[in-house]
């Protein structure tokens, strides 16, 4: 695509920037004064300038200005970029949503939108047997996590959400000029709001808040948006065959929050309780709201309409179950039979409610006054659809639709709203075992001593026999009481709440089969049977493994017991974040490659069902990126219909913010599921070639890395000099500990502020260290190599991506800022040397990317994306250059206590605006 036609393609993006930055610089003028003002733009233009035309000597005069602003001073500086950032994405968002309509209105198919996949299914001439048989067992989750790489507060957030409905409205609805100037005004006002509301949290998250910030996005957005996505999908579908292909809740939303305990001691039981009570409590209220809207629309009398006697009975059934207020409706809808059922519903509904909010105040007691209620989700559908078969007979089928939408609803999210994983680590659960068999004498000698074979031939006997009656809890730790009370609580919410409120235990670390018999054991000692097991691989060497420890699990005969309870299904999860930490970026992906070929191959062995659940971030370095993309880049055959997915951090609102942008993510992830089961081409006959090649260009990359990392001397103290680590850790943008342990060694650090860290300095290096070298060496030994990469390029999806994504990182990086921050190094020598060599592999990684590519530039057949770089980075760099001069006051620690912390506040601010101005960073 020629720039020409990129710029007439994003003007009226551009012109929306505009119109939005006059108004912040209204905001700066009313609030900060004219001379402010003039600072900013003379900022701005000064880092435009430099952008177009590199000047050392206008750098240092925009360095020295910037170090010349008191502390207040270079604040508001940071703050106004800052907000500039967060209209451009508010901007950016809504010419997504621009493109996605300017596609309807032209009665064309975007890619990866739902018509598109219909028609790409209808071409494949699948026939309707096999299809009946397959949407049943399609299974799509997406699963919201607490990851604290959202740096933004909710109430920035409801401003934002608020700003772009007034944006939406300004462009898509027919307004007078008064009227237009009134939505202007608005904006402006919202803008001033932002403006005056502390970005920043005074307090550490507690998992309560998290778990209310996900369920914003449930409640606002996901609760309407995915049962009407999913149900227009089928109804497509089944014009296409010209019949009924019913309806499933194959995509659907799951969360960590409140239940990912890995490491984080704030998760404990009761917040696991309080969080599912939380999401019940809201969905809930969905249906009694939506209950009240059909009872007042549904107003037919039953000598116009008429009502199938089931109807009229189970309102007769009802008035018996709810005496009081049957007795209070006594005279009202008389004639009025489908109104009357409604309200009945609605009245359980509330009841039910009820008895949800006496959980969160300890009441074990039912309240008197509380009548007839719904038990399980079952009992309200089977309410409903009496409604729906009464409107069928009696030629009113126009209103299915309407009823239909609370039944698609509720089969989706039932009243645990989302299900709830709960994850751990193994040394936790190594631990808690360990002692329990110590304390109860079901092992004398040290757990951690047995061998392998002993350990699983001792599991494997305890689970046969459990539960071994009650533990004396009171000798135990607190941490292993914790540990047994999770499961207790799980076993609690699944018998109280729903069974799918938790089904799966996540294992984080499992390095064999004997951490998952574990598990196994303890569930079954506190009577939570039914849990689905979730081994989570996350070194390179356990990936290498997995397939080994799942043979292992697979026939073991107590383990293959427990998964014909659950249907042969297996979810085996797998961790993009801690690999690319431990083995770099190129090596973190083919190993996750081959461990999905692997792991595929040895389930379909012993007849097991996989679902792999991908643990993936929002940064390229933790698996980012577009996750359609991804999907059809996984190897053939290991999706099958089944698949979950991370959705993390700040990706969760760029996402899921708006109702458009969050029905178009969804469309594509279903349309990539769809294709990459039905319809994707057989596999290339040079496939084992080209994985040779993958193999020996990973080995190369991983050596890179790993010298640099974790093997050269004085590599932890650069990165804990040349970034923000040290702030970042301290962060109030969530709920969990930057580190495992109280360790500084990088091995302990989460991936999260270490990826974040090297982010913000415009290194990036996560996200691409290593494929310059490997590149180097594969094609400096062997003829015809590059030819071959570029084949490979073309031709396969997953080198691609691959690909794709490392242009993608490498144009978020910035070595002419990055620098700034390497001169941060105590010791200047070692700190050059190391930057040096980041520099030179930088380069390399960029030469290698457009030799395969045959770019000029990075980037030049994806425009847009480019485009929007380049349009931002002259906007973060102000913000760098202030972070590294904040950076160099705190570590002066000359300054008194409460200056301290103005510093510290100011950096905070720093990391938030260069996260929004990058995006996707977490």
């Amino acid at each position: 695509m020629d720039k020409a036609h990129i710029l007439e393609k994003l003007a009226p993006l551009r012109d929306d920037v505009r119109r939005l930055g006059k108004c912040l610089g209204q905001v700066l003028i009313n609030q900060e004064g004219k001379k402010f003002y003039n600072l900013v733009e003379w900022i701005r233009k000064t880092s435009i300038q430099l952008r177009r035309h590199p000047n050392a000597k206008l750098e240092a005069r925009l360095i020295k200005k910037l170090k010349s602003l008191d502390l207040y001073e270079l604040t508001q500086v940071i703050r106004a970029f800052t907000v500039y950032f967060q209209i451009v994405n508010l901007a950016e968002d809504k010419h997504r949503i621009r493109r996605k309509r300017a596609y309807e209105t032209a009665g064309k198919m975007q890619p990866g939108s739902v018509e598109d996949i219909v028609e790409r299914i209808k071409k494949q001439k699948i026939p309707f047997r096999e299809l009946k048989k397959i949407l049943p067992q399609l299974s799509i989750e997406l699963v919201l996590t607490a990851h604290p790489t959202e740096a933004q507060r909710r109430s920035i957030l409801e401003k934002i959400t608020a700003m772009d409905r007034l944006l939406y409205d300004r462009e898509y609805k027919i307004l007078t000029p008064r009227e237009i100037k009134e939505i202007d005004d608005e904006i402006l006002r919202t803008m001033m709001l932002i403006w005056q509301t502390d970005e920043l949290r005074h307090r550490k998250q507690t998992v309560l808040d998290e778990v209310d910030n996900g369920l914003f996005y449930l409640d606002k957005v996901l609760f309407k948006v995915l049962p009407a996505a999913l149900q227009r999908f089928y109804e497509q579908l089944g014009q296409i065959y010209g019949r009924d292909v019913g309806f499933h809740p194959s995509l659907r939303f799951g969360s960590w929050i409140g239940g990912d305990r890995d490491a984080n001691p704030n998760v404990t039981h009761d917040v696991t309780r309080e969080a599912v009570r939380r999401q019940k409590d809201i969905v809930l209220r969905k249906y009694i709201k939506a209950a009240g809207r059909l009872m007042e629309e549904f107003s037919q009398s039953v000598h116009l309409a008429g009502a199938s006697s089931e109807l009229l009975e189970s309102i007769e059934a009802d008035s018996r179950k709810l005496p009081l207020f049957a007795k209070a409706w006594l005279e009202k809808s008389q004639n009025e039979p489908y109104r009357k059922k409604w309200s009945f519903i609605q009245r359980k509904l509330i009841n039910t409610l009820r008895i949800n909010a006496s959980k969160a105040e300890r009441r074990t007691a039912p309240d008197e006054t509380i009548e007839a209620f719904y038990e399980k989700p079952a009992d309200f559908r089977a309410d409903v659809q009496i409604i729906l078969k009464s409107l069928h007979a009696n030629n009113s089928d126009y209103f299915l639709p309407h009823v239909k939408r609370l039944t698609a609803a509720l089969d989706v999210f039932g009243f645990s709203f989302v299900k709830l994983d709960i994850r751990d680590n193994r040394e936790s659960l190594e631990s808690a075992v360990s002692e329990i068999l110590h304390k109860t004498g079901l092992l004398k000698a040290p757990w951690n001593t047995l061998p392998e074979e002993g350990k699983t031939a001792l599991l494997r006997k305890l689970i046969r026999k459990a539960p071994h009656g009650a533990v004396e809890k009171a000798s135990l730790s607190e941490k292993t009481r914790e540990m047994l009370a999770t499961f207790e609580t799980i076993r609690d919410i699944r018998a109280d709440v729903d069974p799918h409120a938790i089904e799966d235990y996540i294992l984080s670390m499992t390095q064999s089969s004997s951490d998952v018999l574990a598990a196994l054991w303890l569930a079954q000692e506190t009577k939570a049977q039914g849990l689905m097991m979730v081994p989570l691989f996350e070194t390179i060497e356990d990936l290498k493994n997995c397939k080994w420890i799942m043979a292992s699990l697979y026939t073991d005969p107590v383990y293959r017991r427990h998964l014909k309870k659950l249907g042969l299904r297996q979810e085996v999860m797998l961790g993009y974040s801690d690999s690319n930490k431990d083995g770099g970026f190129l090596t973190s992906n083919w190993s996750l490659y081959c461990a999905q070929k692997d792991l595929t191959e040895v389930s379909r062995a012993h007849g097991i069902k996989l679902k792999i659940f991908h643990g993936r971030g929002g940064a390229i370095g933790r698996g980012g990126g577009p996750v359609n993309k991804a999907i059809l880049a996984q190897p053939r055959d290991t999706v099958d219909g089944q698949i979950k997915i991370t959705e993390q951090g700040e990706v969760i609102s760029s996402k899921y913010s708006n109702k458009i942008m969050a029905e178009r993510n969804m469309e594509l992830v279903l349309s990539a599921v769809l294709h990459a089961t039905l319809i994707e081409p057989s596999p290339s006959p040079k496939h084992g070639e080209w994985e040779a090649v993958m193999q020996e260009l990973s080995d190369i990359a991983y050596h890179a890395y790993r010298n640099l990392v974790y093997e050269t001397e004085g590599f932890r103290d650069y990165f804990a000099q040349s970034t923000p680590i040290g702030i970042v850790s301290r962060l109030n943008i969530g709920s969990r500990p930057a580190k495992r342990g109280q360790s500084d060694r990088i091995e302990d650090l989460r991936a999260i502020p270490w990826v974040f860290s090297w982010t913000q300095s415009r290194q990036t290096l996560p996200g691409w260290y290593g494929f310059g070298s490997a590149f180097n060496a594969f094609v400096n030994a062997k003829p015809h190599a590059l030819a071959r990469l570029k084949e490979m390029y073309e031709e396969w999806p997953f080198f691609r991506v691959v690909v794709d994504l490392l242009e993608m990182s490498t144009q978020k990086a910035d070595m002419r800022i990055a620098r700034h921050y390497a001169a941060l190094a105590e010791d200047q020598v070692l700190g050059q040397g190391f930057f040096n060599q980041i520099v030179r592999e930088f380069e390399a990684t960029t030469k290698a990317i457009l030799s395969i590519t045959g770019e000029k530039e990075v980037l030049d057949t994806s425009g847009v994306l480019q485009h929007s770089i380049r349009l931002r980075n002259p906007y973060v760099d102000p913000l760098s250059y202030a972070q590294v001069i904040l950076m160099e006051r705190l570590r002066e620690k000359s300054a008194p206590p409460r200056e301290q912390e103005e510093l510290e506040r100011a950096l905070f601010l720093s990391i938030n605006g260069i996260a929004q101005g990058l995006r996707n960073t977490g």
